[in-house]
């Protein structure tokens, strides 16, 4: 009589074993994507976020449409090829266009950038911006992309804001007459040298700064405005003399409020 071996099947006790599986390679993943793949539409159904691509000479190549009604066109056609100084005030086109150009040299994002970026009508608003480089199948950078959210609906950031909020609003409000910091520290609770350090780590700049800047951008549509003298406007946003305003705005806007109103007006 034989005997047959029989080789029983290891029991294993406790938690199922697997085979361990090669991990899935994301570069692979993404060479495998198809390039007309419009990623851009994904932008469009979300709430208060403004999507925007550039080229690396600074013109705009791809827009939601929340950006671009935030930069007052009707369409993203109408918006392409148009550069941030075509757009905002001189300081600001700046400003956009440094971060843009020290994320395309480094190759590296950045992120959680703090900044005004106003609409169309000129209404000051602070956004929290995130940038990255855009890269072509040879890994040669071809321009910059982003998004924009509105600070004070950005759950990251929504508490400190919300602390200051009630100075802001009052800023908004008042900021063509005189503030001081001791009322707007005693508004949020705060002493005043608590005030001006909360306002800065959230808002990187100073108070006086903000200011300042507040009213030149207010200043710049009224410079459009018939029938308006540089000296009436200088009053309007709260400077004490014409000087003064002239001196804060070339400061800001590296033109005077002239050169200003001639070169807006001659386009």
């Amino acid at each position: 009589m034989k005997y047959l071996d029989i080789v029983e099947k290891p029991i294993y006790l406790g938690k199922k074993r697997h085979m361990t599986k090669p991990r899935p390679n994301k570069q692979d993943f993404l060479k495998k994507i198809c390039p007309d793949l419009n990623f851009s539409i994904l932008f469009e159904k979300l709430p208060s976020i403004l999507f925007f691509a550039k080229n690396t000479k600074g013109e705009i190549m791809m827009g939601n449409e929340l950006f671009v009604r935030h930069c007052g066109f009707e369409s993203e056609e109408d918006l392409i090829g148009k550069n941030d100084y075509d757009i905002f005030p001189s300081e600001l086109a700046e400003q956009y266009i440094s971060g843009d150009e020290k994320v395309m040299a480094s190759g590296q994002p950045k992120m959680n950038i703090i900044e005004l970026f106003p609409n169309y009508l000129g209404d000051p608003i602070w956004f929290m911006t995130n940038k990255i480089p855009l890269f072509d199948h040879n890994q040669e950078i071809i321009g910059v992309c982003g998004t924009c959210q509105s600070y004070e609906q950005s759950s990251n950031f929504i508490r400190p804001y919300l602390e200051l909020s009630k100075a802001m609003d009052y800023i908004k409000a008042n900021f063509s007459s005189k503030v001081t910091i001791q009322e707007l520290a005693s508004m949020v609770n705060l002493s005043t040298r608590q005030f001006e350090r909360r306002f800065k780590d959230t808002f990187k700049t100073t108070v006086h700064q903000y200011i300042l800047k507040l009213r030149i951008l207010k200043s710049c549509d009224l410079l459009l405005k018939s029938n308006t003298t540089i000296a009436d406007v200088a009053l309007d946003v709260g400077f004490y003399d014409q000087s003064a305003y002239t001196r804060f705005f070339k400061k800001f806007m590296k033109m005077t409020p002239l050169q200003y109103q001639k070169n807006k007006l001659a386009t």
